[in-house]
């Protein structure tokens, strides 16, 4: 192989033999010149940096992001609490539900201590939850009436609505607290403080309250032995929505109703829990009913409201009044 490139050189040189000694300007070199080139020296790639590896928290840094985020949500919670209206109310659980995504997600970013390693999911967890509690718990707030039918109060709305919220803020906090342990604390600074029944969810009725009277009055009387929940008893001769009178009886008490007339009437009671007392009605676990017998109002009578064989007086549901 070496020969024959050394044959053809030489014939190159013989072609060329009747040429000028001077190459003509701009023309190739000989093929049987030597010609160096240079090339930059190859470049090496810089090697990457490792990746640091995550710095786990120690105790008193992870409590601080957990009290950081309790400093975060607080005034987001606290809108929701002191809404006035549903519409508030709903807006601002909407803003919660998003502050709790947030900062959620903020937690997932940190490195727990060592400690803390398997506990730190669970923390994650619980806040996926109370995100959706919070987005949820509307449902309640959204329900405009009673378990008797009748509308349900604003303040009663909200009072069930918040107190769902708070709820759930509450369950928050201890599923934090119970995944952590004693060593660090969540809850404290964020969980609002219970707020206080509107008076109708608890309203009760003075024993022996006759809240309605029409017509002029008699000398005949009702004893009424209540041996059962709260009761509104209502005399009436046909209607019990235009009661002769009305009279309120505690469980476990007895009660007289004074002046009736002398004239027949029907007893006719209601039961019941969440007294209304601007309205005259229970508006929650409500049962109406009536006597069979009709009574003389010549005579002083007592009933007894117990369910008993030995009884001697029936009596049958009847329509809401």
């Amino acid at each position: 192989m070496r020969r024959s490139l050394a044959v053809v050189a030489g014939a190159a040189v013989l072609v060329c033999a009747g040429c000028s000694a001077e190459p003509e300007k701009g023309s190739a070199p000989s093929a049987g010149g030597t010609t160096k080139t240079s090339a930059p020296p190859a470049s090496t790639a810089p090697k990457p940096k490792p990746t640091p590896s995550a710095v786990a928290l120690s105790v008193p840094m992870y409590q601080r992001a957990l009290t950081n985020v309790e400093k975060t949500l607080k005034p987001s919670v606290a809108r929701v609490m002191n809404a006035q209206t549903i519409a508030a109310f709903d807006a601002s659980r909407a803003v919660l539900a998003k502050a709790v995504v947030i900062e959620r997600a903020e937690l997932a970013k940190i490195t727990p201590p060592t400690g803390l390693v398997a506990a730190h999911p669970a923390v994650l967890d619980a806040f996926d939850a109370y995100a959706g509690d919070v987005s949820t718990e509307l449902s309640r707030a959204g329900g405009t009436k009673t378990g008797c039918g009748f509308p349900k109060a604003l303040d009663v709305r909200l009072y069930e609505a918040k107190s769902g919220l708070r709820f759930a803020y509450a369950e928050l906090a201890q599923s934090v607290q119970k995944s952590i342990g004693r060593g660090v604390k969540f809850g404290a600074v964020s969980v609002p403080p219970k707020l206080a029944q509107p008076a109708v969810i608890a309203g009760r009725g003075e024993n022996g309250d006759v809240f309605q009277r029409s017509g002029p009055r008699g000398s005949g009387s009702l004893e009424i032995k209540n041996a059962g929940d709260d009761v509104v008893i209502v005399i009436a001769g046909s209607n019990p929505r235009q009661p002769q009178a009305s009279i309120y009886v505690r469980a476990d008490k007895t009660a007289t109703l004074n002046g009736i007339r002398s004239q027949d009437y029907w007893v006719y009671f209601k039961s019941g829990t969440s007294w209304d007392a601007k309205n005259h009605r229970f508006t929650e676990n409500c049962s109406y009913q009536k006597f069979d017998d009709i009574f003389d109002g010549s005579y002083n009578w007592t009933i007894s409201l117990a369910k008993t064989p030995l009884g001697n007086a029936s009596s049958s549901e009847t329509e809401s009044f």
